[in-house]
């Protein structure tokens, strides 16, 4: 992700996580939400109850939506001063159109627009969490089929999400034009089909420990390694770079995320999980992975900070465009901001963010308790 948007995908440090044809950290983002809030919220449910798990759910949905609240205006901010080509975004003609779009959600920038499709995703999962506890996941995952075949078939305009009303509704704001401002402007996300990603993964998360699915990765990760290759070789020459390029579009689309994209994510993921989940095993000692670990276990964290500094940078630090070894400095520091937040998090048991004022606050007043009773003795 930081490699894609800071670097380029087709970068030298951008190629090496963007090799595999029509994988990104996008997809894998939404398929690992799905699986993780399967996993986490099943055993809520199972231990603390409806009432706290639906609290927690109500708590994440704050979080994202002030999480993606906080790069709207960011974006707003930088195009009002000037800086719109680092959005790619239409400026807006004043604060007051710029921050009702912000609370609306409506100013999605480049690189910091995928947390309004997790925010729809996460409230949809409310009602499905029902369904998984009756034992009816296979009801859930027949739904999202079906809806993900309908959506490569025909998708009405509510289908997608855009990243705003558009340019004529900028230039001239209408606030009585509720459709436009709901659906008008550039295509981004077909929800409908995306959910692929998300909601089979919800079940597979779900069930995860009753299956021992991460043993069962492990086990059989030679096959999906051999898998994974041959899909790579397969998805390259036929379509990539193949006789078949002139259907790509058809077979492979970005924002209707057509069914090569899910082929190949899935396949991709399943075989990346199994070894990472191998070399933990056996690299536990050394630690190496570390940094992979961290950060990925505060992605939120790292996409938000990862989205500000996307356009804080250019504009406070180096101006864009950037030479290659300024990019390649540029990305590696912005990672490595990633993960010494999250670190700092972990530091400071920061398992909350809105406790962390709360939490540097007492540890402050500790420290200077402590260097005060030294002082006395």
């Amino acid at each position: 992700m930081v490699a894609a948007h800071f670097a380029g995908a087709k970068s030298w440090l951008g190629r090496p996580t963007h090799s595999y044809p029509y994988v990104d950290g996008m997809a894998a983002f939404v398929l690992l939400s799905g699986l993780v809030l399967g996993i986490v919220y099943g055993g809520w449910i199972a231990r603390r109850g409806w009432g706290f798990t639906y609290r927690r759910l109500g708590k994440r949905l704050v979080v994202l939506y002030l999480c993606q609240l906080l790069i709207c205006l960011v974006a707003v901010a930088a195009g009002l001063a000037g800086y719109y080509d680092l959005v790619k975004l239409r400026p807006v003609n004043d604060a007051e159109t710029g921050i009702g779009l912000s609370l609306l959600l409506r100013y999605l920038p480049s690189g910091g627009d995928i947390l309004l499709m997790y925010l729809v995703f996460l409230a949809a999962a409310g009602l499905m969490l029902p369904l998984l506890k009756r034992g009816l996941g296979w009801l859930v995952l027949l739904g999202s089929v079906a809806l993900y075949a309908y959506s490569q078939i025909n998708s009405p305009a509510w289908f997608f999400i855009t990243s705003s009303p558009g340019r004529r509704w900028i230039g001239s704001p209408d606030w009585s034009d509720w459709w436009t401002i709901a659906f008008g402007g550039l295509d981004i996300q077909n929800w409908a089909a995306w959910q692929i990603m998300f909601f089979p993964a919800l079940v597979l998360g779900w069930y995860w420990r009753r299956w021992k699915v991460d043993e069962w990765l492990v086990r059989r990760l030679p096959w999906l390694l051999l898998a994974a290759t041959v899909g790579w070789f397969v998805l390259y020459f036929s379509f990539k770079a193949g006789p078949w390029h002139h259907i790509e579009y058809k077979v492979a689309d970005k924002v209707d995320f057509r069914i090569a994209r899910v082929f190949a994510s899935w396949l991709a993921v399943a075989a990346i999980y199994g070894t990472f989940a191998w070399l933990l095993a056996h690299l536990r000692r050394r630690n190496w992975l570390r940094p992979l670990i961290m950060t990925g276990a505060r992605s939120l964290d790292s996409y938000v900070l990862q989205a500000v500094l996307l356009v804080a940078i250019p504009i406070f630090l180096v101006a864009r465009p950037w030479s290659w070894w300024m990019t390649g400095l540029i990305t590696v520091g912005v990672f490595g901001l990633c993960w010494l937040w999250a670190e700092f998090r972990r530091a400071l048991l920061v398992d909350k963010l809105h406790r962390l004022p709360v939490i540097v606050a007492d540890r402050l007043r500790s420290t200077v308790v402590h260097r005060r009773s030294r002082m006395n003795r």
